[in-house]
């Protein structure tokens, strides 16, 4: 039996491995966090929820488009028809999808009948005698596999390649992840009728009424909103104190609606994105990268686009290939 480890359980790596699984092969999935899904993350309190990575996604491709019918009738994605402001609404003309009851569902529904080992860091990888052995930050190792597929972001997986395929690790290098600090918090006021909104300049990004999308649990008269930075801000204040973030998203918020000042009912929460989306600027590449002499692949939006689609593309494509090469 031909063992597998996937590193990393974003939607590539998690789609990459059920690819895998499907076609009879023996996979593990390595993550470092607590959960899978990556940048689709759903932030929970005793009170309110928040979408605080990914936003939401469309369905382009046939091949993704197959995938969210499938999760739209397992009913883990659902259909967001939110109040757009007018930037939003002259350029969006296709069914907007999210998560259901939050982002972090899509994930799950992906992970399904998977072996997925979390809160485990892979920092070596090493192939001897034709076999992996993933070194582990607790100074332990798993070993024996046949392949070893990298889903992580370009800078994570930039040192676990660069001893086996420095060329891969070259280009990921030159192709860089851009930052995000994204503000949560939760009002009795709705502030405004819309329920989405795309700043053209300034401190934010993105804005969303969290709680307008279907299925959030929310109680009556509370919004739950999450406000992302720009790129550029995000950079400029990288180390910036959470306090510090906090304080200027909610005032920069504030200006953006034309409200003199925003009450939060809730502690605001924030959350920093070292690695939220492929700057731009930097070619695309389209093809699987897999080298079956030695059992080595990478998937992730981070080598094409950052979009939903983008990452479970790259998963499909990579594991369509490993099964044709190692059957």
């Amino acid at each position: 039996m031909q063992r597998i480890a996937v590193v990393g359980a974003g939607l590539a790596g998690l789609t990459c491995a059920r690819v895998l699984q499907d076609s009879g092969l023996e996979v593990i999935v390595i993550e470092k966090s607590r959960g899978v899904g990556g940048r689709l993350s759903t932030r929970r309190t005793d009170s309110a929820q928040y979408d605080h990575g990914a936003q939401y996604f469309t369905a382009r491709d046939e091949r993704f488009a197959a995938f969210v019918d499938a999760r739209l009738a397992d009913k883990s994605v659902a259909v967001w028809t939110p109040r757009l402001d007018a930037r939003l609404a002259g350029s969006s003309k296709e069914p907007w999808f999210v998560g259901a009851p939050g982002m972090s569902a899509l994930g799950r529904a992906q992970a399904q009948g998977l072996d997925v080992q979390t809160a485990m860091r892979v920092q070596s990888l090493a192939n001897e005698n034709g076999r992996w052995c993933l070194g582990m930050e607790d100074g332990s190792a798993l070993d024996g596999f046949t392949a070893v597929v990298v889903a992580v972001p370009n800078a994570q997986a930039v040192p676990l390649l660069e001893s086996q395929t420095p060329d891969w690790a070259d280009q990921l290098a030159r192709t860089p992840l851009e930052p995000c600090w994204t503000l949560m918090v939760s009002t009795d006021d709705g502030l405004t009728d819309l329920d989405a909104g795309l700043p053209g300049t300034g401190a934010i990004g993105w804005w969303a009424r969290n709680s307008s999308k279907p299925g959030r649990p929310t109680e009556a008269g509370r919004h739950d909103w999450v406000i992302q930075a720009t790129a550029q801000w995000s950079q400029a204040h990288l180390d910036a104190s959470k306090e510090m973030v906090e304080s200027e998203l909610l005032l920069a918020f504030a200006r953006e609606l034309g409200v003199s000042t925003i009450t939060p009912i809730l502690p605001p929460m924030t959350h920093r994105w070292l690695y939220s989306r492929r700057a731009a600027g930097f070619a695309a590449f389209t093809e699987p990268w897999f080298k079956p002499e030695i059992g080595l692949g990478v998937c992730g939006d981070g080598l094409v686009h950052s979009r939903v689609e983008h990452a479970y593309l790259s998963g499909l494509q990579l594991g369509q290939c490993m099964v044709g090469a190692l059957s």
